[in-house]
Parts: C-alpha cells; sequence; structure tokens
C-alpha cells in the first residue's frame, strides 16, 4: 500500500514547493506589498509551510525504508527550512521584492508546525496501539 500512496505523495510536495517558487517569482507591487504585511504576512507564511511541511513528512513517511520513514518529521522540517531560506534568497533576486529574516522565521515556524503535526499523530496512534491508523 506504501507503494501506491508514495508516488502521489511526491508529486503533491513537489508541486506545493514549485508552487511556492513560482509565487516568489512574481514581482509584487509596493502598496499591495506593505498592504498585506499590515493584515498578517507572517501568519501566511507560517500557513504556507506549515502544508509544505507536512506534504514533505507524509511523502518521507511513504518511503520503503524503515529508519528513513521513521524519521519523516526531521528530515521535513530540515527540508522545509532550508527551502524557505532559498526561496527568501531566491526573493532578493526579484525586482519589487526582498528577503527578510523574519519572513525566514515563520517559515521555520511553520515548517516545525507541519513536522510536528505527524510527529504527533505518530505518537498518539503508538501510545493508543492502534498500528494500521498512523501515516506512513
Amino acid at each position: 500500500m506504501r507503494s501506491r500512496r508514495s508516488p502521489v505523495l511526491w508529486v503533491a510536495a513537489i508541486a506545493y514547493g514549485a508552487t511556492i517558487f513560482i509565487l516568489s517569482s512574481l514581482p509584487v507591487p509596493a502598496p499591495g506589498e506593505q498592504a498585506l504585511a499590515l493584515t498578517g504576512d507572517k501568519l501566511l507564511h507560517v500557513a504556507e509551510y506549515t502544508v509544505f511541511a507536512l506534504l514533505l513528512a507524509l511523502a518521507v513517511a511513504s518511503t520503503p525504508s524503515a529508519r528513513v520513514s521513521a524519521r519523516a518529521a526531521p528530515i521535513a522540517f530540515v527540508a522545509a527550512a532550508l527551502y524557505a531560506a532559498s526561496d527568501e534568497f531566491h526573493q532578493t533576486l526579484v525586482p519589487g521584492r526582498q528577503g527578510d529574516v523574519s519572513d525566514l522565521a515563520a517559515d521555520a515556524v511553520g515548517a516545525l508546525l507541519g513536522a510536528g503535526a505527524l510527529h504527533l499523530w505518530r505518537w498518539r496512534a503508538i501510545r493508543a496501539g492502534v498500528s494500521g491508523t498512523s501515516p506512513r
């Protein structure tokens, strides 16, 4: 069953990462960027990377290697945080955008939440003694 879900999860994670890259490549008009910053730019960063890290964690957890699968949450966190750093750097090259350390911090918080969600889900399933309901 893992082998059937694994490609779908990897495609979803990669497509989501590609979407982040494409959206980061679009120049943002200064007034729109300022309005977004006032209405919760950091919350959007947290949400964006929570989903990304969760998708990565599910994809990594679906791998056939038990050693890799067991470490899905930390692997996903590190991968998402590194991707966030590269995305912030990428934005310094896009006209109308800028890389921001506080955006990177919000991305890392989101990555921690997404990876932590999978870890918590697995931990609760193991603690409950239900082997078939934990995400793989």
